[in-house]
């Protein structure tokens, strides 16, 4: 009998046929599972595939808001069990935000999969989405992972679709790399036509750590993989899902294939304290928020909502320009508004703070400052207006809530990639 396997569809996923086609072509019975279905039904299936899209178009941060609905948490506990979980591209950084790769004691948040940085001798030439196609070596043991069973170290890929804006395995758990490298956990990694691997661009697409392009957790029944295995017309790496159904198959008969299987990562999250922002002497503050309904506050509003909290949220784009001692930063802050390189005053208002001007809140709300930690679209915009900018996300919450509850969510932040201070 063929394993069964369910594919993911969360809204605004897009490569779901190809994965059922890859699947199928592996001879797996292979079906669509809707986001919005009973989560109780995925016990009857042998594994899952989360496919690649832009789930939620990418609300919040890529994965963010799928990785918070009540089907992935019913998707973690099959991973528990062992059964195989695959995430491509979309599906990796979901299951990066649950906390299912690289794999903690209590699926914390131990990495993030962030902005994109293509960086060549030492600098960022280019930063945000790119889509090309490239090779990836196997790195790993065969059958260190259900997805490697069939493929052996140093093999070289074909031709590998990637397309991603946001796929930079990173972590700030020091000692985090040291562990995967040891543990066998990066599985494959990007390399030249060659085999050669390097931490540049263009052999390494997006400034990955290690030139990571697929992460396992230490049980190797679950892996995040950038790069997409299936979006052809035959599957550029149909070795990962021949691995998956010879694993499923092994299962079905009591035995467990995987070489250097090892438990959860005992690693403690370093997630920061909660800093306090103020405004810096010299520079200008533009918070920049949509006339019309901001769907992805909505969104964000929503997930918070499904988890308990009763809350509305506002949310702005949020630019730091530094200026001159004695600079008129009016004058500064209305040229840069009308040059349209930052927003578009036929659907955005712009709010502007200055050293005498403060940002007006609302009695009761609380608002938070997201920002990268390493804001490459900063150093971009930079370079653009030959002035020091800095860019991120400014929200406004307000409601009765606890604080810490809230902040635990991981909603604004991910600590990994971004700094969240309450302003």
């Amino acid at each position: 009998m063929k394993p069964r396997v369910a594919v993911l569809q969360f809204p605004g996923i897009n490569s779901e046929q190809e994965t059922l086609r890859a699947l199928w072509d592996a001879q797996i019975d292979a079906e669509l599972f809707r986001w919005n279905d009973d989560a109780a039904k995925l016990s009857a299936y042998d594994g899952f595939v989360v496919p690649g899209g832009f789930s939620y178009e990418d609300r919040g941060r890529s994965g963010l808001i799928a990785s918070m609905d009540p089907v992935m948490q019913e998707i973690a506990r099959q991973a528990d069990t062992g059964k195989p979980v695959l995430g491509i591209c979309n599906g990796a950084q979901i299951l990066v935000e649950t906390g299912l790769v690289p794999g903690g004691k209590n699926h914390d948040l131990l990495m993030s999969l962030a902005r994109n940085k293509r960086v060549q001798n030492g600098k960022v030439i280019g930063v945000g989405f790119y889509n090309t196609n490239v090779f990836v070596k196997s790195v790993a043991p065969q059958g260190r992972t259900a997805f490697t069973l069939d493929l052996t170290p140093d093999e070289l890929s074909g031709l590998v679709p990637i397309a991603h804006g946001e796929g930079r395995f990173t972590t700030s758990i020091p000692g985090l790399l040291e562990t995967l490298r040891a543990n066998n956990q990066i599985v494959f990694k990007y390399a030249s036509k060659s085999g050669e691997i390097g931490n540049e661009f263009p052999l390494n697409p997006n400034g990955a750590v290690d030139s990571a392009a697929a992460i396992c957790n230490p049980q190797g029944n679950v892996m995040a993989i950038m790069p997409h295995p299936e979006r052809a017309p035959s599957a550029p790496i149909p070795k990962i899902f021949s691995s998956m159904c010879k694993y499923m198959q092994a299962r079905a008969e009591g035995k467990n294939p995987l070489v250097g299987a090892l438990p959860a990562l005992d690693l403690a999250d370093n997630k920061p304290a909660l800093e306090t922002h103020t405004h810096s002497a010299n520079t200008v503050e533009l918070f920049i928020e949509l006339i019309i309904t901001d769907n992805e506050a909505q969104t964000v509003e929503n997930a918070l909502r499904h988890h308990g909290f009763d809350v509305r949220i506002r949310k702005w784009t949020y630019f730091e320009i530094s200026t001159q001692t004695g600079a008129d930063q009016s004058k500064v802050a209305a040229d840069l508004i009308a040059s349209g390189e930052l927003c578009n005053l036929n659907k955005e208002r712009v709010v502007t703070v200055t050293d005498s001007y403060s940002f007006p809140k609302k009695e009761g709300a609380s608002y938070y400052l997201v920002m990268d930690l390493e804001d490459a679209e900063g150093m971009s915009l930079s370079a653009r207006l030959s002035l020091p900018t800095k860019r991120g996300w400014f929200w406004e919450v307000t409601g009765t809530f606890d604080e810490a509850a809230l902040l635990a969510t991981n909603i604004f932040a991910n600590h990994h990639a971004q700094v969240l201070k309450k302003h």
